[in-house]
């Protein structure tokens, strides 16, 4: 009788969903950095790569302008904007499922304005757009849609997109004076010359100092670290990260 081990080998193979983190980084486990940047190809995508360190891989592989990613509470989707025409076309909300490669995609209504910001519900069910007005979709693998967030939910909406500090949030992140500064009730700290700050976990935040390195700052004080990357995109921008679930 013919053994059946290699067929089921083989079902096993082609059942497992091959990414471009396969191998890379444990999708939704270990901590995780995605940002936006250019290829040798001078073509803007995606990147990530683990948050404490290591070598930077490409996500997405296409001629669209891409841009503010915002990885989900779980690690396992990012969803972003992407933009297939000429700068006066429309955007379109995309989330990306990192443990399967798989896309989802809607349409950004122009009757809301320029998209500006993403935010995810606490549960990873709900994704927000800020532009001039908010819509909110459904998350996969439930069908994804933009629709207007209705009146008494704004509040709602605008905390899951304004940059919140700590668990529960204590500070947020907000523009001051053409920079950036940490708010925290009567409180402001004006951040110097930095760029692209991000929450990074519950306790510290991420930016990019004036010569163009990672730095990440303990909200109560503490040792600053620099992660140590490789194989890094030109024009790295437009972080967002997740601690995983270890």
């Amino acid at each position: 009788m013919r053994s059946v081990a290699p067929l089921l080998a083989l079902v096993v193979v082609l059942s497992c969903s091959v990414t471009p983190l396969t191998s890379k980084i444990r999708v939704g486990e270990e901590p995780i950095v995605i940002g936006v940047g250019e290829g040798t190809d001078r073509q803007t995508d995606l990147f990530a790569a683990p948050a404490g360190g290591g070598s930077f891989t490409r996500l997405t592989f296409t001629r669209a302008e891409e841009r503010t990613p915002r990885l989900s509470p779980g690690g396992t989707m990012v969803a972003f904007l992407r933009r297939t025409g000429p700068e006066d076309q429309a955007w379109s909300l995309v989330i990306l499922d990192l443990l399967n490669n798989s896309e989802s995609a809607t349409p950004v209504s122009k009757a809301a304005g320029q998209p500006a910001a993403i935010g995810w519900s606490a549960n990873g069910e709900m994704v927000v757009v800020r532009g001039e007005a908010y819509l909110v979709s459904q998350s996969p693998p439930r069908p994804v849609w933009l629709r207007p967030v209705p009146l008494d939910s704004i509040g709602w909406a605008d905390s899951l997109t304004g940059g919140l500090l700590g668990d529960p949030p204590r500070a947020k992140i907000a523009g001051c004076g053409g920079g950036f500064c940490i708010v925290s009730g009567v409180d402001t700290t004006r951040l110097q010359g930095v760029t692209n700050p991000i929450p990074w976990g519950t306790d510290s935040i991420g930016y990019f100092t004036e010569s163009q390195e990672w730095e990440v700052r303990p909200l109560a004080g503490g040792h600053l670290r620099r992660p140590v990357w490789t194989e890094v995109p030109a024009r790295l921008r437009e972080l967002t990260y997740q601690g995983g679930s270890r």
